[in-house]
Order: C-alpha cells, then sequence, then structure tokens
C-alpha cells in the first residue's frame, strides 16, 4: 500500500543527511517509545517502518536509487539541496524542514500501516491520519488485511482507535494555543465519543473530560463573543452554561467541577459573561436557575426582570422581578430595589416606604439631598433610579448600554400606562388577592432559600477589593473588561479585570457585587433567619401592609399618577409628603411588618400572633434539639444500625439521606462511633413563618470508623465545625430538614 511518507522523514534527517547521523537518528528513533497504551503489534510495526528507512538510506547504493525515485536529475537534487543548506544555516540540522521536497509516497506492507500512522503521529501529520484511518474504522473486515494472525484484528483496532484519539487531542492542543475554543472542544468531544464508543482507555477518557471542562468557560465565552454570532451559537452557550451549572450543584455552591473553578472564579465567569447575554437570555436563565434555590440567580433574574420590563416597556416583568427580591426579603436587605420596583409599578408610597426600610445610608443620603426642594423623596429616589439603570443595570446585558433611563419616557408610554391601570384600580375588598397574583411566572417561594454557602463566599475570598466602586455624577458610564488567557486556563482559573467605575458625588451605587459582599447588620440578622454575611443591599418589596385608609389613598394616586404622569408626579411629591415623613421619621414606632408568603400588591392587614405566643428558639431548647439529633446519628450508623430514632428529630431530605448511610454501612459491614461537643451560636424562629426556625451550633466532632471490627484511620476523623441547621415544626415539634456546614 501506499502511503504519504518518505524515509528521511521517518527518521528525522534531511537529504544531505551523512552515514554518521543517520545511524544516531536511527538509535534514537529505536530507543523511544509510543503511547503506553500501544499493542505490541503496534510497537513492533513501528519499528519495522523504522528499520525499514535505516536500511535504505544507511547503504549508499540502495540510497541513491530512492532518491533517484523522486529526484529525475542530479541538478534538481543540487538545487533542492542548496535550498536545504540555506535552511540548515538557520536552523538546526535535525530541525531542518523537508517540505520543499516533491510529495513522497512510499510503499509499504500492510502490517506496517499502524506503524506509520504512529510515525506520520510524531511529525505532526494529525489530519492526515484521520483521512487515513476513518476509512477502516467505518469498515471494520477492511482490519483483516493488516493482522497477519486472526487474533491480531482486536489489537489492530485498538491502536488505530488509539491513534485517531491521539491525534484528535493533538489537534485541539493545536486549537486551543490559537484560541479556537469551539473547535478544539469539537476535537476533544470526538475522541471522547469514540474512545466510549469502543469502551476503550478509561483513564485516557477520564483526562480528556477533564480537558473538554478546563475549556468550556472559554468556548461559552468564545461562543457569546463572536461578532454576529447565530441563535445556534449562543443557544449553545447557554446550555454549556448550565451544564456547568448542574454539574457544580449551582451559582453559590463550593463544588467543583471539571473546569476547576473554585466559587470565587465561577461568581467572576458570571459576571463576564453577564454583558454579554440579553435581558431577555439572563432572566430565563436566571429564573430556572433560583428554584434550586439559589440566592444569587433570583437577585440576578430580578435584575434582567427590571431591565427587560423598562426598556421593553412591559411591567409585568418588574412584577415578576419584584417578586425575585421577595423572596430574598427575609434575609437580605433587599429593600433599595424592591423601592425602585415599587416606583415603576407606579405604587409611590410602598416605594417610599421600602426606601425606609433600607440601610444603605450612602444612598439615602444621596437621595435626601436631592430631595432637599420637596416635602418627600420621590424627586430623589426617582434620579437615582435613573442614574442606577443608566450606570448599574444596562451595561450588564447585551444591547443596553445605551439605553435612555428617563422615567419620563417610561411612564409616558401607552402600554405602561394601561397596564399599570389595571394592577392599581381592582375591586377593593379585603378579601380578595392582587391582580398581580395572575400575573405570568408569579414565584411564591416559602424563603426556604438557603444562604450558608453563599454567604460563606465574603469571608472566604478577597472578592470587595474586585468590586465595583460607583458613585453619582454626570455623563459618568461603567466598564468592564474582559481578559481571559490561555495561561489562566492552564492554572484552571479564569479571571474577570473590571474598572473601577468612578462617578461623583461620593455615593454608591447597588450592584450585584454588593449582593455578594455587604454584611449583615445585628439587628437585621435577629429579626431575620440567620446568616453570618448579609449578601446585598435591597429592597423588600412585598405587598406592603399599609393601613385600609392609606391603601384607597395610595390606590387613587397610583391611578392620576399613570393617566397624566407627568403632573401627577410633582402633586403626588406633595400629597404624600405627610406620610412618607411618618415613615421615614417615625420607623420604629409605626413598624409595619410585611407578609413574605404572597407578593401582593397590596395586603388586608394581618394581625400577628403577641410575641408571647411564639415559638421561640433558645439556645436551652436549640442545645437539646441537637443534642437529640446527634445521639440519633450515632444510634443509626452505630453497631446496632437502629435508625429508628431518626424519625423523631429529622424531616425531608434529610431523613431519607441519614437512613440510606445507616443501610449501608450495614451493607459494608462497617458502623461510626461518635464524640461530640456542643456550643450553640445563635437559635431563631422565622419572623415571617413560625413554623420555620434556624439553629447555628459549634460542633466539635470525632467519628472514628470501623469495617469488619477492625479500626480504619485513613476513614476516620475530628473535625470542629461551625454548622447552621434548618428547622420547621411538625406536630408541635421542632424537626431538622437540613444542615449547612459553615465556615469554620
Amino acid at each position: 500500500m501506499q502511503i504519504s511518507l518518505d524515509y528521511y522523514r521517518i527518521l528525522g534527517v534531511p537529504l544531505e543527511a551523512d552515514s554518521e547521523l543517520i545511524e544516531q537518528a536511527y538509535n534514537d528513533r529505536i530507543i523511544q517509545l509510543p503511547h503506553k497504551g500501544y499493542t505490541e503489534y503496534a510497537i513492533n510495526s513501528r519499528k519495522k517502518i523504522i528499520q525499514l528507512a535505516y536500511d535504505v538510506l544507511s547503504q549508499e547504493e540502495s540510497r541513491l536509487e530512492y532518491e533517484s525515485s523522486f529526484l529525475p536529475s542530479s541538478l534538481e537534487t543540487e538545487e533542492l539541496t542548496g535550498e536545504l543548506e540555506e535552511t540548515v544555516q538557520s536552523q538546526n540540522l535535525l530541525d531542518t524542514d523537508l517540505d520543499i521536497l516533491p510529495e513522497i509516497n512510499i510503499e509499504i506492507e500492510e502490517n506496517l500501516f499502524i506503524g506509520a500512522l504512529i510515525v506520520l503521529l510524531d511529525l505532526g501529520e494529525y489530519e492526515l491520519i484521520l483521512t487515513l484511518a476513518q476509512p477502516y474504522l467505518n469498515d471494520r473486515y477492511s482490519l483483516n488485511i493488516f493482522a497477519e494472525k486472526e487474533e491480531e484484528v482486536n489489537q489492530v483496532l485498538q491502536d488505530l482507535v488509539l491513534t485517531i484519539v491521539l491525534a484528535y487531542l493533538e489537534l485541539a492542543r493545536e486549537q486551543w494555543q490559537e484560541k479556537e475554543y469551539e473547535a478544539a472542544s469539537n476535537s476533544l468531544k470526538k475522541a471522547y465519543d469514540l474512545l466510549f464508543k469502543e469502551d476503550l482507555f478509561s483513564d485516557l477518557r477520564k483526562e480528556i473530560k477533564q480537558d473538554l471542562g478546563k475549556l468550556m468557560p472559554y468556548e461559552i465565552l468564545e461562543l457569546l463573543t463572536r461578532e454576529n454570532n447565530s441563535i445556534s451559537e449562543r443557544q449553545k452557550a447557554i446550555d454549556l452554561l448550565k451544564s456547568m451549572l448542574k454539574a457544580r450543584g449551582g451559582i453559590e455552591s463550593h463544588k467543583i467541577d471539571d473546569s476547576g473553578l473554585n466559587i470565587d472564579s465561577f461568581l467572576r465567569f458570571i459576571q463576564q459573561i453577564r454583558v454579554y447575554l440579553s435581558a431577555e437570555e439572563q432572566q430565563n436563565l436566571f429564573e430556572e436557575e433560583a428554584q434550586r434555590p439559589s440566592p444569587a440567580a433570583g437577585y440576578l433574574a430580578a435584575y434582567a426582570g427590571i431591565a427587560r420590563g423598562f426598556t421593553e416597556r412591559k411591567p409585568e416583568f418588574i412584577i415578576r422581578a419584584k417578586n425575585s427580591l421577595i423572596s430574598l426579603t427575609i434575609h437580605q436587605d433587599v429593600y433599595l430595589e424592591q423601592s425602585i420596583c415599587a416606583l415603576l409599578l407606579g405604587q409611590t408610597a410602598e416605594a417610599e416606604f421600602s426606601l425606609s426600610q433600607s440601610r444603605e445610608k450612602g444612598v439615602i443620603s444621596y437621595i435626601q439631598e436631592v430631595s432637599q426642594e420637596s416635602p418627600d423623596l420621590l424627586p430623589g429616589l426617582c434620579a437615582y433610579t435613573e442614574k442606577w439603570l443608566q450606570t448599574e443595570v444596562f451595561p450588564q446585558f447585551k444591547n443596553l448600554n445605551g439605553e435612555n433611563p428617563s422615567l419620563q419616557n417610561y411612564f409616558e408610554d401607552d402600554r405602561v400606562q394601561s397596564y399599570l391601570e389595571t394592577i392599581t384600580n381592582p375591586p377593593l375588598k379585603d378579601d380578595s388577592s392582587s391582580p398581580e397574583l395572575e400575573l405570568p411566572m408569579d414565584n411564591k417561594n416559602e424563603s426556604s432559600y438557603s444562604f450558608t454557602q453563599f454567604n460563606a463566599l465574603k469571608e472566604q475570598t478577597d472578592y470587595e477589593e474586585q468590586i465595583i466602586n460607583e458613585n453619582y455624577g454626570e455623563n459618568v458610564t461603567p466598564s468592564s473588561e474582559i481578559e481571559v488567557s490561555g495561561n489562566e486556563l492552564e492554572n484552571q482559573n479564569v479571571s474577570l479585570l473590571v474598572e473601577n467605575e468612578i462617578v461623583q458625588n461620593d455615593e454608591d451605587l447597588v450592584g450585584f457585587d454588593d449582593f455578594l459582599s455587604s454584611e449583615a447588620e445585628e439587628d437585621h440578622s435577629s429579626s431575620h433567619s440567620t446568616t453570618t454575611t448579609n449578601l446585598s443591599p435591597s429592597v423588600k418589596d412585598k405587598e406592603d401592609e399599609i393601613p385600609p385608609e392609606k391603601i384607597s389613598d395610595s390606590k387613587k394616586k397610583n391611578s392620576k399618577f399613570f393617566l397624566i404622569p407627568l403632573i401627577v408626579l410633582l402633586l403626588l411629591f406633595g400629597t404624600i409628603a405627610v406620610f412618607a415623613s411618618r415613615i421615614l421619621f417615625n420607623e420604629e414606632k409605626n413598624k409595619l411588618e410585611i407578609s413574605l408568603s404572597e407578593p401582593l400588591i397590596e395586603l388586608p392587614v394581618k394581625n400577628l400572633p403577641p410575641e408571647d405566643l411564639i415559638d421561640k428558639l433558645d439556645n436551652s431548647n436549640a442545645l437539646e434539639i441537637i443534642n437529640q439529633w446527634l445521639k440519633a446519628k450515632a444510634t443509626a450508623t452505630g453497631p446496632e444500625y437502629n435508625p429508628g430514632e431518626l424519625t423523631k428529630i429529622l424531616t425531608e431530605p434529610m431523613l431519607s439521606k441519614w437512613v440510606g448511610n445507616s443501610r449501608d454501612l450495614r451493607s459494608r459491614n462497617a458502623y461510626r462511633r461518635y464524640e461530640h461537643k456542643v456550643s450553640i451560636e445563635s437559635a431563631q424562629v422565622n419572623p415571617q413563618n413560625l413554623t420555620e426556625g434556624i439553629i447555628t451550633a459549634r460542633v466539635e466532632e470525632k467519628s472514628q470508623y470501623y469495617r469488619n471490627g477492625a479500626l480504619v484511620p485513613s476513614l476516620s476523623y475530628q473535625d470542629n465545625l461551625l454548622i447552621k441547621y434548618d428547622l420547621i415544626k411538625e406536630n408541635n415539634q421542632w424537626l431538622i430538614k437540613d444542615v449547612k456546614i459553615m465556615k469554620n
């Protein structure tokens, strides 16, 4: 059979090589071994073809005869030799480029085909290998011609598969270096799929899978940033991102997938790609992610909803954003964003109330300063909202950076006025639900988010240094740059370079970075579910429980606001001044309870039970609960394998998990013995849902693992852990439904 090779290339020597160089090259080639996965058949085939090249070139007579087959005249030989000598002067002799030779084929026996492919692999002829080898892989019967014995056919197949896979891998590395990430990914996938189909080389499959994971962030960026990218390319990027999120277990998860990105790097990566995703793409993606639940995804979904609602003049998206924020309110200060949502929905009284609940002192000061000439804070809130949209929101979405943030234009839009009138003039019945409940995709989460891992991010990283420092001013737009290098990928890290955005007046705008880094104040965490770190500034836009007479007044004002937006906006500044001042300056006196279970525009007044009737969690009964759980765990996983006690202290999903652990230990003839020391850090009932509670405890746990009666030190441990226990009350008894290990 003919193959595109020549004896000089097989040995790696130039045309003018002397006998000594040929001898040295031959010895080097024979000593070298190919990939360890090759069979003896392949190794011998390679040796034979190297031996064939040496036999021809080491003998002067056979060498001249060989050269005459592709060099028709001595004149041509001299010309070629002269060109090669010039090349030798600029390169090492052994690296001489032989491509100037005419294309040469040599004739080999069929049993040398695999050896020839391995030589081509050494020469970097990856695409040629794929061209030569693929037909034989498709027609398995043709492999018989390469084997002298029937039992060698399987070896030939294995060697052929390995050669094709290695060619794909080398091709992928070249494409990777050229920053052709999608092409590199496709090459790796072809290699992986072939190995999977043939069920060969599991270790190599694992390596390829890891390389695919490391490559994925770059492939996503390439697909999203590609000029004039198609819908299918963008959808592919989003699907890849979803697969990353699934493998990691969500945005806040500390689990590291094959990309190698830790939580800090992954959050920065999310920030990188946001600017290349449209508001619709982000809303669909993060609303789906928020169902895990994920507080970060919920916050990002709210951003997208606000952006879409404002730019597309569709207030229904702002309502969805508002509801996303409501899900975070029980744990986080998201009042400022909720105040903005309420303003964009024409709910001015609610906007001022939410603003009064925010602890963003810098923002409040700015709003108060702008509103000095007004009896209320609406002028400042409007100015802040426009600046916030322009500087913090729009730049985070593809094609929105130049959008006009004018509230006047927004409220003058006929679609906005028409829609807001339909939701602000419902029948006034105390027992009726707001029309907002009937709006699309109204997520009524029961405030069951677990924030432990997400809050721990602030303590575990120095992420504050990366945060965009935004202030108020004129004619300044934010900028963010993405810089991705191949070296960073090798380090399994993707970095985000964010330029500081400096605006005048030294006031901070609220954004997603603040959501990641801001800490909760002690007075906030004492009245809400425990979190070690507050994720962000924002608004608690739950529909306000305003006394009935205020509801009526507010509704009338809102209706006028939409019909004649500009005139009525000015009127509203005066008409609600008294109400606003009461809220803003007498907050403690007139504290309003806001329901978190249903995201309504207006709620009837809800009478909470007196404080002395609320089942409290204190350190004393919290200690009893935790000790009961630890005792039940020891009983279920100990030598008696008794899971019965678990049902008295656990509920789903934790109950099934630990019953399964007990069964698993029994099946392995293994068990554990525990020693514990417990101290309670805090214990609180959810003020918005009295059947939910959280205990934070410091637990010193010593565990010894026994198998077949013998201690296994490698599976034993001793830890000092800070643990958050999520509780739910069932049949008047506190049960543990989830456990999260926090930062030690």
